[in-house]
């Protein structure tokens, strides 16, 4: 009967020794299941902390407003995808919205100034055009009624000859040049600046009062322009200018006798005294009643 005791007391005090140990088994268990619940709740506290200050949502409204479509797996890879193309990004500006608006302003200036811009060019192209057009035909006529009275003037001042002007360039008058092509009494037809001095000079003032005769204008001054004259040119030099004089009110500035015959009022300056000048003048229109007295 003892034994029996002893027996039933052995395998009780096993199985209190068994439950014991899940027991304390279960109490382990039990205070990390805590530990793990109170973590949770710290991460939910923060993460519901997260949700509501960096994207002022709830949690039910961020459910209602953003369901998930994919499973919790897809959607954790989605957001390393983007988490990482925004790293790639780099450092966010945060005043770019307001240097933003203020570029485009800046743009839609400068896009407008460039319109304008655009549009006063194509007004001046097409003014240029048209002064162009009336420059062209305008020189095209003055330079045909100067060529026709050059070779008069020519032949009138060089008692005979004849002389010509040439466009280097018919198809562009705007910067064609003017060559002069002379024939004096006696010579070939030449380029100006194959003729002599005087020749040359003679007949650059044929082409003087060849202009003057096509624009007209209330006086002219000649600073000795006949200078490199001989004494016959010099003479229908003279003859040729006072008949113009009728039109054109003439100041020449000479030291040719053969000018100052032609003239009307002499003005001539002395110095009778050391460093004292005089002006003396004589009309020449008065000479035969002075004579005559």
């Amino acid at each position: 009967m003892k034994k029996k005791l002893n027996a039933a007391y052995d395998r009780l005090e096993w199985e209190t020794k068994q439950e014991q140990g899940e027991y304390t088994y279960m109490l382990d268990e039990s205070q990390k299941l805590e530990v793990r619940v109170n973590r949770l709740d710290v991460d939910l506290d923060y993460r519901l902390n997260r949700l509501r200050e960096e994207y002022e949502l709830s949690y039910e409204a961020a459910v209602n407003s953003y369901p998930l479509k994919e499973s919790l797996e897809q959607v954790k890879i989605r957001l390393t995808l983007i988490k990482r193309s925004i790293d790639e990004l780099g450092t966010v500006n945060i005043g770019a919205i307001e240097e933003y608006e203020r570029v485009k302003e800046r743009y839609e200036f400068l896009h407008t100034q460039k319109n304008d811009l655009l549009e006063a060019r194509v007004s001046l192209d097409q003014a240029i055009s048209e002064m162009d057009e009336e420059m062209v035909k305008r020189f095209s006529e003055t330079f045909d009624q100067i060529r026709t009275h050059f070779q008069v003037v020519f032949t009138q001042l060089f008692g005979g000859g004849d002389a010509d002007l040439v466009l280097t360039d018919k198809t562009n008058l705007l910067t064609t040049g003017i060559d002069i092509i002379a024939r004096p009494p006696g010579k070939k037809r030449q380029q100006l600046g194959l003729l002599s001095g005087g020749e040359r000079a003679l007949t650059a003032i044929a082409l003087l009062f060849a202009i003057l005769q096509v624009r007209p204008v209330p006086f002219c001054m000649l600073d000795e322009v006949e200078a490199a004259l001989d004494e016959a040119n010099v003479s229908r030099f003279a003859q040729y200018l006072r008949d113009f004089s009728k039109k054109t009110q003439f100041i020449v500035i000479t030291h040719r006798k053969g000018t100052m015959e032609g003239a009307d009022v002499l003005y001539g300056v002395t110095m009778e005294e050391s460093g004292v000048s005089r002006l003396v003048s004589v009309k020449l229109e008065e000479t035969k009643q002075l004579i005559e007295s």
